[in-house]
């Protein structure tokens, strides 16, 4: 987990990148909970700004990475977690590879498969959404 910073110019930086995370976050569920996490962490009370700005930390620290398992990780907001931005990221991401790809070829069909962990089938529709766009 990351510490959370100390100088005001990196409580800055963590504050500007969270709120230009909302601005992209299509899903109201991440945007309340980055939005309560942001008033906590700017908190006056050290007790409430101090495990917030921890929490805040850990969740720009970094991307999600994909792994053997696919892209897993603990729901929530932030890169560093599992959620519609970040879905929808690697979704276009994977939409360029195939284009870019195929050759003098049409990409064949892409199939989306969800489980029923927490959000699967959103982020599988989200996938499907932005690879059929592409």
């Amino acid at each position: 987990m990351a510490t959370a910073p100390t100088s005001p110019a990196a409580l800055a930086d963590l504050t500007t990148a969270a709120r230009a995370w909302l601005a992209q976050d299509p899903d109201a569920t991440t945007r309340a909970e980055l939005e309560a996490l942001l008033a906590a962490a700017t908190s006056s009370d050290p007790a409430t700004a101090d495990p917030a700005l921890a929490d805040l930390a850990d969740r720009f620290d970094g991307t999600l990475e994909f792994g053997t398992a696919g892209l897993r990780g603990a729901l929530g907001a932030g890169p560093n977690r599992m959620n519609r931005v970040v879905v929808g990221r690697a979704a276009a991401g994977l939409a360029r590879y195939l284009l870019d790809h195929a050759g003098t070829h049409a990409p064949g069909p892409v199939v989306i498969g969800y489980d029923a962990r927490h959000r699967s089938a959103d982020f599988a529709r989200d996938t499907a959404e932005i690879v059929t766009g592409a």
